[in-house]
């Protein structure tokens, strides 16, 4: 009979899952597994650091709607995972992290790197495992990625001690069960024909698509409701360019600071429609909807509904199955007419917005506005291309002004606000679609987290060109720093000018620096001509404060973040 080792089932159990990329950092504890890959199908991704592996991971899984896969070995390589692993968590993202972790017989002894890691990581993901039986590895597996699948998507973890993994035992051993299908179901019928009941009572109802509408696949049916309802539709999170923001009823991103119809149509709809998205802070808690609004909460995991404000009906359900009901319960009840004043309303609630946000995107100060470099990158790209957005104030003003017109084709962080993002975050969508542009734009202090990644492009040869807006600090807290207690007073924000971009040419790759706004396209042209991972410095004018940082300065006071919309 044939013998076969664990790190030899994990990858076969992998293989089984149809994973065709895994993202680590090798340790001795990993070993086992390390030497399987070499045998199998499955590339390896190795990067400079742990998080960096989890956030890749995680983008990956953001890119293909499948679980992303991130190994880390026992102890420091568990740790360095963590911030890869909470991002995930609060962006509800499906991740399986595979740890190392010391012999079951040396746990206790003050081995090295022993940690109590299942017990630390617990509270930080959806479903835990320790594995101590090797017959068990592929069960457990198949069940980590029905976890992370399943309900609402989040990151699973699986500990497997080395001695596990080492272990050999006769093939006949192992146990394996047939995979789990994730089923998908609608809501309530009942409570379907009370959401339609009250779409057609409204003045100004608006639809909000949000994470749970991307993962579901429900791009067409959300597009058939809204053309045939006549509902305007705001879009967040994963959710953004689900409908794409050229769609004559699609309102972009319901972020009430971006110039557009976002704060007229969140804050004076009188039936909102929410479709897989939370009331975070994104919506200030449900309090940016008018108090007198209904609001219709569709949602896969019911714990979210009514988190922060009741809805007037709760959907429980994948939001694609709930988007057929409500077609089929709405076909001739609910006419586009209907809204058509409303709809003009946005329409010119927008127009307005803009032309008063033109001067900040057409700026030609030097140094360059934040705003006018988000612009410049923004019009460059095609709806093919993919970005990457990582920063504070980086984050918030590329918010402002991006066009959203493919769904998963813009990457941040989330909820989770977390720096670090961007170069993993291009390295995952490089790999996934290696004959696409990818650009990452990013705040210098971010660039700081993961920037050896630019080392890991080099090696896979991935084209990434990444854009620095570069205010020589720590922008988002320096200004909340000078809210707060005013400009003479701030404190561990100065980072000060380095030049980025001869460092990426000092590594083999491509670096410009950009001081005037007119050569920022120029400058795009020549690093994606590069044909090899490539830097733009920007400088960018330090004191332009943006409404992040006026929600920042709030943290602390009464009311919170609350106040700062």
């Amino acid at each position: 009979m044939a013998k076969i080792t664990g790190g030899q089932m994990v990858v076969r159990a992998l293989q089984k899952e149809r994973v065709s990329h895994i993202f680590s950092i090798s340790g001795g504890h990993l070993a086992p597994i390390y030497d399987a890959l070499i045998d199998s199908d499955i590339n390896l991704v190795h990067t400079r650091h742990e998080q960096s592996a989890v956030m890749m991971a995680d983008a990956w899984a953001r890119l293909t709607k499948e679980p992303g896969v991130a190994l880390l070995t026992a102890g420091p390589g568990f740790t360095n995972g963590i911030t890869g692993i909470a991002n995930a968590l609060m962006a509800g993202i499906p991740l399986v992290v595979i740890s190392g972790a010391v012999a079951t017989d040396m746990k206790g002894k003050l081995d090295l790197q022993d940690l109590p890691q299942i017990e630390a990581i617990a509270p930080l993901v959806k479903w835990s495992e320790r594995v101590v039986d090797c017959c068990r590895i592929p069960v457990a597996i198949e069940e980590a990625f029905y976890q992370a699948r399943s309900g609402a998507p989040g990151p699973v973890y699986l500990e497997i001690p080395a001695d596990v993994l080492g272990a050999e035992t006769e093939d006949s051993n192992v146990k394996t069960n047939e995979p789990r299908t994730v089923i998908k179901t609608g809501a309530d019928p009942e409570r379907i024909k009370a959401s339609i009941n009250l779409l057609g009572e409204a003045k100004r109802p608006v639809v909000v698509a949000g994470s749970g509408a991307y993962f579901s696949g429900a791009g067409d049916n959300l597009q058939r409701f809204i053309e045939q309802t006549g509902i305007p539709c705001f879009t967040t999170a994963m959710g953004k360019g689900v409908i794409s923001d050229a769609h004559p009823l699609c309102f972009g991103p319901g972020f009430a600071v971006r110039p557009g119809a976002g704060m007229t149509g969140l804050t004076q709809a009188d039936v909102v429609l929410l479709l897989g998205t939370r009331l975070s802070l994104f919506f200030v808690f449900g309090k940016i909807f008018n108090q007198n609004a209904k609001l219709i909460h569709a949602c896969i995991e019911p714990a979210e509904i009514g988190r922060n404000r009741k809805p007037e009906v709760s959907l429980v359900g994948d939001v694609d199955k709930i988007l057929e009901q409500m077609l089929s319960a709405g076909r001739g009840k609910l006419k586009p007419d209907s809204y058509q004043d409303w709809v003009l309303t946005l329409r010119k609630a927008e127009k307005d917005a803009r032309e008063k946000f033109k001067e900040q995107m057409e700026s030609n100060q030097v140094p360059i506005h934040p705003v006018r470099l988000c612009v410049e990158l923004d019009r460059f790209l095609t709806e093919d291309d993919f970005l990457a957005v990582d920063g504070g104030d980086t984050s918030v003003w590329m918010n402002m002004v991006r066009s959203y017109r493919k769904a998963g084709h813009t990457l941040e962080s989330g909820l989770f606000g977390c720096l670090g993002v961007g170069l993993p975050y291009g390295v995952s969508a490089q790999i996934a679609h290696p004959n696409s542009r990818v650009a990452v734009i990013i705040g210098d202090g971010a660039l700081g987290f993961n920037f050896l990644e630019f080392h890991t492009m080099l090696r896979l040869g991935l084209p990434v060109v990444v854009v620095v807006n570069n205010d020589q600090a720590w922008g988002m807290v320096r200004h909340s720093q000078m809210l707060r207690y005013g400009k003479e007073r701030t404190i561990g924000v100065d980072l000060g000018y380095v030049p980025y971009h001869k460092l990426v040419e000092a590594l083999g790759g491509y670096g410009e620096e950009v001081r005037e706004p007119d050569r920022i396209r120029p400058a795009l042209e020549r690093a994606f001509g590069a044909k090899k991972p490539a830097l733009i410095n920007v400088l960018t004018e330090r004191d332009i404060i943006s409404p992040g940082s006026i929600a920042l300065a709030a943290i602390g006071k009464k009311g919170g973040l609350t106040g700062a919309y």
